[in-house]
C-alpha cells in the first residue's frame, strides 16, 4: 500500500535559497538509495512562500520503512529543515482511496 510522508514548516527569513539547495543535495543522495521514494516534491504557499509543504511518497510500506531505517528521513529533518522556524510537523499516511478520470483505482488500499 502506498505510503506518504507529509512535512510542513515555515522557513526562516533569508534562508529559502539555502533550503532549496539543501533539499536538492539531499534528493540527489536519497534518490540513489535502494529504497528511494517514488516521488518527492516541495510546495510553497503562493501568498507566503516561507510556508513549505514537503511530500515524499513510497510505493509500499516496506520501502518506506527501509528508507526510514536507513536514516534518510531523519537526515532530511536534521539537515534540511534546520532552516525552519520552530519544529517541522510530519505525518505519515497510507493510501486508502484513489480515483482518476477512469474511475476508482485504489479502494481500501488495494489496486482495482
Amino acid at each position: 500500500m502506498h505510503q506518504l510522508f507529509v512535512t510542513t514548516c515555515q522557513v526562516q527569513p533569508g534562508r529559502m535559497q539555502e533550503l532549496f539547495t539543501d533539499v536538492q543535495n539531499w534528493e540527489h543522495a536519497a534518490m540513489e538509495s535502494a529504497d528511494a521514494p517514488e516521488y518527492h516534491a516541495v510546495y510553497i504557499r503562493q501568498t507566503d512562500p516561507s510556508h513549505v509543504l514537503v511530500i515524499t511518497q513510497f510505493d509500499d510500506k516496506e520501502r518506506a520503512d527501509a528508507f526510514v531505517a536507513a536514516g534518510h528521513l531523519q537526515e532530511f529533518h536534521e539537515g534540511i529543515l534546520s532552516c525552519a522556524v520552530g519544529e517541522p510537523q510530519e505525518e505519515r499516511y497510507e493510501l486508502f482511496y484513489a480515483s482518476g478520470s477512469g474511475g476508482p483505482r485504489v479502494i481500501f488500499g488495494e489496486e482495482t
